[in-house]
Parts: C-alpha cells; sequence; structure tokens
C-alpha cells in the first residue's frame, strides 16, 4: 500500500505564481495589449469562479453519498442484532417444545387410523363395484371403446393401489390381507393385458389405419401417454414410501416402439410375394416392391403420422430409422439364402444404390436427417458377399472358358478353313467369345461399385492367364499330333495362323479393358495387364515357330544340300527349292496379321541365313576344293545365292537393314574362298572377326578349310590371330549358328 505524500502549499504557490507570470507575459507582449488589462482581469475572474464553484458541487455530492453509506451500514447493524435476537428466541421455543413429541403419538395414532378410514370410505363404492366395473371394462375393450375402458381400468387401479398403499404404511403387514386384496382385484390386471393387446393391435397397422381412421391411433398413444405419466408418478412416490403397485412400471411407450419395429419388420418380410421356385426374377422383383413400399410409408409417416404422434417421439425419424434397420435384416435374412450369382448381382447393385435417389435420396425423402442412421450393412457382410459372388464368377468363368476352348479345338480338326475377316486375316469366335463374357462381368460389377470392378477385372486376368497355359498346350499338342501325320489335320497350317491371329486379338483387348477400366495411373494394374499381353504375344510367337518347324520340314533336305559338291555345286536346286518353298507357304501366311507376318519372315530369312552359314563354318566333309577354279566358282555360286535370298524374301516382305547386314555375311564368308593369295587371308580373317566379334576360332578354322590349300595348323593360328583365344565372347549371329 503506498503512503501518501503531505503536500507542499508553498511550492504550489509559488509555481502557480510563475505560471501566471508566463501567462501575463505572454498575453501583454506589445504596448497597444495594455489597453485590454482590465477585460483580462474580467475573464480571470469568471473562470476563477466558474472553478471553485465546480469544486463546491464536487465536495457536496461526496460528502451526500458518504452520509447515505453511514445511514445504510447503520440500519444494516441494526437489522443484524434483530436477526440474532429472532434466532435466539426460535431456539429457545424450540427446546421448550421437545417434550410434545410424546404427548403427541396417541393423535398421530388416531390420525393414521382416520386416513385409512378415509381411504377405505373414498373406495367403497369402487371396492363393492369391482365385479361389476371389470365386467364393463372388459364389454368397452371388446366393442373398441378404449379410452372408456382405459378410465374404469384406471379407477380399479387406483382403488386397488390405495389400499396396498396404505396396508404397506401399516407396521406390520399382514401378508393374509395383501393376498385377499390382490384376489379380489385379479381380473384387473388381466384386464390391463387385454387392453394393451388391443393398442399393439392397432399399432400394428397404424400406416394403414391412420390413413382412414386417424383418431384410432390417436387413442391408443392417449392411452399410453397417461400410462408413462402414471409410471413415472408411481416411481417417484416408490422413492418416498418404497411402494411400488403390482405391474408397474409398465413401460408402454416402450412396447409401442416395439411393437412399430414388428410391424415394419413384417411389412418388408411381408413384400417377398414369391422365391426362386416360382420366379426366376424373385429377388429383383421383391428388392422393387421393398423400394416402392419403403417409399410410400415413409411419405406417409411425413404426411399423415406425424401430427398423431406426440412431438417427443419424433416419429419420422424414428419410422426412418426402423425402417433402415429393418431392411438391413432382411437382406442379412435374404443372404443366408444361398444365393445364386444373378441375385448376388442384383442384392449388391440394389444395396449400392440405397442411398441414392433409388431409395434413400427420393425426392420424396430427401428432407429427411440420414446422418444417424449408419450403414445399411457391415463392411464384412458386404465383403463376404462380394467373395462369394466372386468364388461363383470364378467357377462360371473357369467353365465358360473350357468350353469354350473345347469348342474351339473341335473346329481346328474339320476339313473347313476358318473364317476370314475383311482383311482376309484368319480367326475364330473363341476371342470374341471369352471377352464378350468377361465385358459382360465387369459392367455389371461396374454397375455395384468400382472396387468390385477392379476385384473382377483381377480374377479375369488370372482366368486368362490359366486359360492362356491351356491355350498354349492345346496348340503344343495340336503341332505333335500334325507332325505324326502331315496329313491330319487336313487345315493345320490355317487352324494354326488362326490361332496365332486369336492371340493377338487378345492382346487388343486386353489393351481395350485395361484403357476402359483402369483410370490413373494405377501401376500394379497396368503392369498386370502388359504381362498377360505379353503372354499371349509369347503364345503368339510360338505359333509361328510351330509354323517354320513345318516350313523347315519341308526345306531339312534342301539346306542339308547346301555346300555339297553331288547337289549343290553345280545345280541350282536346292537354293530355287528354298526361294520356291518360302514363297509358298508365304502365300498361306498373308492371312496371318502383319505383326505375326513380319515376325514370321524375320524368323524364316534368320533361319536360312543360320544354316547356310552353318553349312561354311561347321566341320564337314560335304565338299573340298581341289583348286583356284573350284573355290571362285563355289565362292561366286555363294553370292549369287545370297543376292537370290535376298530379292526373293525383299519381293515377298521388307528386308531390314539388320537382315540385309546379315545376308551381306555370306559374300563375306565366300570372300574368303574366292581369295586366290593365301597371304591375304589374315586381313579377310581379320575383317569377318571386326564385323562379328562373337564368331569362334574353329569357325574361322573350318571356314578357312574348305580351300583345301591350307594346313589346319596354320588356319588355327590365323584364326587366333585374328579373334584371340577368350572363352567368353558377345552373342550374335556366330553364337546363333554355333548353338543351332
Amino acid at each position: 500500500m503506498s503512503h501518501l505524500v503531505p503536500l507542499d502549499l508553498e511550492k504550489l504557490e509559488g509555481d502557480a505564481k510563475r505560471n501566471a507570470t508566463k501567462q501575463v507575459a505572454a498575453m501583454i507582449q506589445r504596448p497597444d495589449q495594455l489597453e485590454k488589462v482590465d477585460q483580462y482581469k474580467r475573464r480571470v475572474v469568471r473562470k476563477k469562479a466558474a472553478v471553485e464553484a465546480m469544486l463546491k458541487t464536487a465536495l457536496q455530492s461526496q460528502l451526500e453519498g458518504v452520509r447515505t453509506g453511514l445511514s445504510q451500514l447503520q440500519a444494516g447493524l441494526h437489522d443484524v442484532k434483530e436477526t440474532k435476537q429472532s434466532l435466539q428466541e426460535l431456539e429457545d421455543t424450540y427446546k421448550s417444545t421437545a417434550h410434545l413429541q410424546e404427548k403427541l403419538n396417541k393423535v398421530r395414532d388416531e390420525n393414521l387410523r382416520h386416513r385409512q378410514l378415509a381411504a377405505a370410505v373414498e373406495n367403497l363404492k369402487h371396492i363393492f363395484t369391482v365385479p361389476e366395473t371389470v365386467k364393463k371394462t372388459g364389454e368397452l375393450i371388446t366393442d373398441g371403446k378404449l379410452l372408456h375402458a382405459h378410465k374404469c381400468l384406471t379407477d380399479l387401479e387406483m382403488s386397488r393401489d390405495d389400499l396396498l398403499l396404505e396396508l404397506d404404511r401399516q407396521p406390520s403387514v399382514s401378508q393374509t390381507d395383501k393376498n385377499m386384496i390382490l384376489n379380489y382385484f385379479k381380473d384387473v390386471s388381466t384386464l390391463s393385458q387385454e387392453l394393451g393387446k388391443q393398442l399393439w393391435i392397432r399399432l400394428q397397422r397404424t400406416l394403414t389405419t391412420v390413413r382412414r381412421d386417424p383418431t384410432a391411433i390417436v387413442t391408443a398413444l392417449r392411452i399410453i401417454e397417461r400410462e408413462e405419466r402414471k409410471d413415472s408418478f408411481m416411481l417417484k412416490r416408490q422413492e418416498q414410501t418404497g411402494f411400488l403397485p403390482p405391474g408397474r412400471p409398465k413401460k408402454w411407450r416402450e412396447k409401442c416402439f416395439e411393437v412399430l419395429g414388428e410391424a415394419v419388420a413384417a411389412r418388408i418380410e411381408g413384400s417377398q410375394l414369391e422365391d426362386r421356385t416360382l420366379e426366376k426374377m424373385w429377388l429383383v422383383r421383391h428388392l422393387e416392391i421393398t423400394r416402392q413400399l419403403t417409399i410410400e410409408d415413409l411419405r406417409v409417416v411425413k404426411s399423415v403420422c406425424e401430427p398423431c404422434f406426440p412431438p417427443e417421439y419424433d416419429v419420422v425419424q424414428r419410422y426412418l430409422k426402423m425402417y433402415h434397420e429393418a431392411i438391413g435384416n432382411h437382406i442379412l435374412e435374404l443372404i443366408s439364402q444361398d444365393l445364386e450369382k444373378n441375385e448376388i448381382v442384383s442384392l449388391l447393385t440394389w444395396v449400392n444404390a440405397y442411398w441414392s435417389t433409388h431409395l434413400m435420396n427420393h425426392p420424396e425423402l430427401k428432407d429427411l436427417n440420414k446422418d444417424n442412421l449408419g450403414p445399411l450393412l457391415e463392411n464384412s457382410v458386404l465383403e463376404d458377399l462380394q467373395q462369394k459372388y466372386l468364388t461363383t464368377m470364378k467357377k462360371d468363368i473357369e467353365d465358360w472358358m473350357s468350353k469354350a476352348l473345347q469348342s474351339d479345338l473341335k473346329d481346328w480338326f474339320r476339313e473347313i478353313k476358318p473364317d476370314s475377316d475383311a482383311q482376309g486375316y484368319f480367326s475364330t469366335p473363341m476371342p470374341i467369345i471369352l471377352f464378350e463374357m468377361i465385358e459382360q462381368n465387369l459392367q455389371v460389377a461396374a454397375h455395384i461399385n468400382k472396387d468390385l470392378t477392379l476385384k473382377v477385372l483381377d480374377l479375369c486376368i488370372d482366368e486368362l492367364q490359366a486359360f492362356a497355359k491351356m491355350f498354349s498346350g492345346e496348340m503344343r499338342r495340336y503341332k505333335e499330333r500334325h507332325f505324326e501325320d502331315r496329313g491330319q489335320p487336313p487345315c493345320y497350317i490355317h487352324y494354326m495362323m488362326a490361332n496365332i491371329n486369336n492371340c493377338l486379338a487378345f492382346v487388343d483387348l486386353m489393351d481395350h479393358l485395361c484403357n476402359k477400366y483402369i483410370k490413373g495411373d494405377s501401376a500394379t494394374e497396368h503392369k498386370r495387364f502388359r504381362t498377360m499381353a505379353k503372354i499371349f504375344e509369347s503364345i503368339s510367337r510360338e505359333g509361328c515357330s510351330y509354323l517354320l518347324e513345318e516350313v523347315f520340314m519341308d526345306l531339312r533336305e534342301h539346306l542339308d544340300a547346301l555346300l555339297t559338291r553331288d547337289k549343290w555345286y553345280n545345280s541350282q536346286v536346292p537354293i530355287d527349292t528354298i526361294c520356291i518353298t518360302v514363297e509358298d507357304y508365304c502365300s498361306d501366311f498373308i492371312h496371318l496379321k502383319p505383326k505375326s507376318f513380319t515376325h514370321i519372315m524375320v524368323t524364316a530369312l534368320e533361319r536360312v541365313m543360320l544354316e547356310y552359314i552353318k553349312a561354311l563354318v561347321t566341320p564337314s566333309r560335304k565338299i573340298t576344293f581341289r583348286n583356284y577354279e573350284d573355290r571362285r566358282t563355289a565362292g561366286d555360286k555363294i553370292v549369287q545365292e545370297a543376292d537370290q535370298l535376298f530379292n526373293t524374301f525383299q519381293r515377298l516382305a521388307p528386308v531390314s537393314a539388320e537382315q540385309e547386314a546379315m545376308i551381306n555375311t555370306l559374300p563375306m564368308l565366300a570372300e574368303v574362298l574366292k581369295l586366290q593369295d593365301t597371304a591375304m587371308l589374315a586381313l579377310e580373317i581379320s575383317t569377318i572377326a571386326q564385323k562379328h566379334p562373337d564368331v569362334h576360332p574353329e569357325q574361322l578354322v573350318n571356314l578357312m578349310a574348305l580351300r583345301g590349300d591350307i594346313g589346319k595348323s596354320d588356319a588355327r593360328n590365323l584364326a587366333i590371330e585374328a579373334v584371340g583365344e577368350e572363352e567368353s565372347r558377345p552373342v550374335g549371329l556366330f553364337t546363333k549358328v554355333q548353338n543351332l
């Protein structure tokens, strides 16, 4: 707390004089201002008078406030003293009356007897008329006059309960008296149950009754609310007296909600008019009836029921929740009935549309609050149902693919060529049949939800992978059977081409599915589709290899004749036959799609070149040259035949630069034979080694051995000088020759 500092009046007076001097000096700075001195004095006097008046007023106001406060404190002190004195007198009076308790015991007992007598007199007329009232109440219930019946029932219950209450207040309760009263009023409980049954019957038919006779529902609700209030009163009285009448609390409001819920559940279940034995589309019809029924009933609840029910019932939201729960429970029952695949689809589609304008967001129900309803079905239930659907679909797809393949297999052995499209490419209906089935399943799944669509897509890819394995095996067995008897099947080449084209059709259809159903950057799904496409591309190349086996089986004799003296040196038959045979088969291969046709022609050219080079660089005693003229003639023939092969294949399909370089290997090898001066062999061999670093020394030795004028030891030295002795070499043309 700060200390008060005493005022220094002399200092204040001195400061005031100095300030006044400064003000006067400021006002009188010129001689002409001396004339206004009187005016300045009057102004200062007026200002001083005003300030003094303000100070007096403020001081007077403060003094009045202090005076009023002191008066109130004085009055308060007086009141406190009077209150203390009154409390003391009251305490003394209370102590003086303590002995009166014993004197009033007789009065208390007399009052108790008087009260019991008053209750007996009050209920006397009811007690004597109980049988008559019971009978009357029963008749009123039977006649449907429930309000009057409830009034009579209330009177009977009050008489019984009052008597039991007074009996309960006795110091010692006689069980005999209590049993006598309960036995006398035993029909009252029965009447209460009968009245309740009538109420529940009315409430079960609420949605029907409320349209033609809403007062019947209002009456039932009034009775229920009266009983609810009596329950509340009896429970409060129990807290005070410890007595609760028999049959209380009745909890009729709780029972009311239970009955309404059971009625809704029965209404949903009752909408199923048929089953699978009577109608194939029974579930679709049942779900549609359920949808229409729910919308109509909730519309009735909004428009008609809401005015009839008390506001605290929140009847619209309660009915909405009851229908939501009843539909969910009924769907669980349907799921347990071992649904078929199309029925599962119908159910999943309906459940998926449940929250749409199809049902819960229907224009009639759009304004209802659905935030607290929760999901229609648990996620685990939906996942189990989807898994069941996928399992069934997997089995169907397996059966469908197996049947489609077996049907296609029968066509492979026909004597009629397969159908061709507008471009003349052979094919069978199998890819279209399978992908129509897959597309149909995907479209169905897309109507349900995206998650199921992706699962169906994964399942279809898995089944296609298994199908590809079966298809590849059947193509291989088809080929093996053909090579056992090349006359059978009669259209082997044509159906093998159709199968190759079918594989490429599968690739195109896979791309179509990927673009249609895989949105965004789903790397995993895109990778699965690419892998599947590669599998079918691999099978198509495998089919091409089977066709080439057929071709080279016809060419084997002529390929083996290359670089032989009796069949090749003086004859054009081998190379001409090779070219003619390739052209002949090519006239069939035009029914292959361009990608496979190009692949088969490229492979055929490479195989022919490998066979030709193999004849030059592998150990053989087919031919040896005795002199330079023989070698030059053979070399020229090799160059001429290389040109012939190039022209033949170029005419059938464009020859790439890589293939042309491979063909040019023959003239390069021919130069080794044509060379007259053996001193130049090292240069030619080095040229071959530079362009084909994969060439093996033994291959060069064998090539030089054909000349007949160089020893094997010299040839080996030249080869090693050119390519070295390293065992590891890059893979190239000569590596393929070695592995052929």
